[in-house]
């Protein structure tokens, strides 16, 4: 077996698929469609769309008996696949040395035939593959190259559609991708001017115990209003997003009359204030994370905000109680 070499470009490649935030995401439709066409126009048993990563391949959409979602890089077909100009294809992987001891020819799903077409991301940069495999040797027809061309285009046109669905429909903030590419200008610009800065994590906890015990329309409106204190604590060149459920991030930039502790203290006040208007049987309650840009650790944003995931659940704090709730606190107990 023949492990497959890296591309030239592989840190400017992972860049942009990380922030296209599709690994680990799956049972996407509109890539799903597009498996089972390949499957059933090419009459074989499994069409896959693969992305790879640093380490692994993952398979944003499969058709077919695919019994596994992630797999290591270095036995995986598409990684070869994308070093090609054009469409890889092997015949008979048996007879093939890259693959005929291959742990997925010897082993299930018992690979003898694969195609697959390198696809791009709108920048250019190669994210994986659409490929087709099957359990026997078959030749690949001129037509049938064209064909899988024209779905590695749709699967083109698919990524586009998706890089631009930036926002999070119910708080109107930016969604994880529409962060990336707002914050990456942004961290850029403060880096480049010498600026002290800072990514804060924010995290609604107890939206799932809203949501259960009140409605999914409470927890909605619960976000909605956590969104909008944020908003109004921010500044005209502040990024902020909701990442997924009560998640959400912010990229600060430090000014002179204006640093995290000022931040933190605004939005406090907006939440205790929400909370003292509110007539609902709960309180809005939430955790933080900060890590201050180091130009040691943090090249890029993706970097920095792996660090912040890392900082958030280690050491998640809760904003201290205001005199007035420390009254109240100890008044109930």
């Amino acid at each position: 077996m023949k492990f497959p070499e890296i591309p030239e470009n592989e840190t400017e490649r992972l860049k942009s698929l990380y922030m296209m935030d599709l690994l680990d995401k799956k049972d996407d439709e509109r890539l799903d469609r597009l498996t089972r066409l390949a499957k059933t126009a090419f009459d074989v048993p499994i069409g896959i769309i693969s992305l790879l990563d640093r380490d692994r391949q993952w398979l944003v959409s499969c058709s077919g008996e695919v019994k596994v979602r992630e797999t290591s890089r270095n036995i995986s077909f598409c990684a070869h696949a994308i070093l090609a100009q054009g469409i890889f294809i092997v015949k008979d992987t048996s007879v093939d040395e890259r693959f005929h001891d291959n742990p997925f020819v010897i082993g299930e799903p018992h690979i003898r035939f694969y195609a697959g077409c390198p696809v791009r991301l709108p920048d250019g940069s190669i994210a994986g593959t659409i490929c087709i495999i099957d359990d026997k040797p078959r030749d690949f027809t001129p037509e049938n190259i064209n064909s899988l061309l024209d779905l590695g285009a749709i699967v083109e046109d698919e990524f586009h559609i998706i890089s631009m669905a930036m926002t999070d429909t119910l708080t109107e903030l930016p969604n994880k991708r529409g962060f990336y590419k707002l914050g990456d200008k942004r961290f850029s610009w403060l880096t480049d001017n010498k600026r002290s800065f800072s990514l804060i994590y924010l995290d609604v906890e107890n939206i799932t115990a809203i949501n259960e015990f009140f409605g999914h329309n409470e927890g909605d409106s619960t976000l909605k209003k956590f969104a909008s204190a944020l908003l109004r604590c921010m500044k005209k060149n502040d990024v902020a997003a909701r990442l997924e459920g009560g998640k959400f991030v912010i990229l600060l930039g430090h000014d002179d009359d204006r640093d995290v502790d000022t931040f933190l203290f605004s939005l406090q006040s907006k939440i205790d204030d929400l909370n003292e208007k509110s007539m609902k049987k709960f309180r809005l309650h939430y955790s933080y994370g900060i890590v201050e840009y180091d130009p040691d650790k943090h090249g890029n944003l993706l970097e920095m905000m792996n660090n912040s995931e890392h900082v958030m659940y280690l050491e998640r704090k809760k904003p201290p109680l205001n005199p007035t709730q420390a009254h109240k606190s100890s008044e109930n107990s």
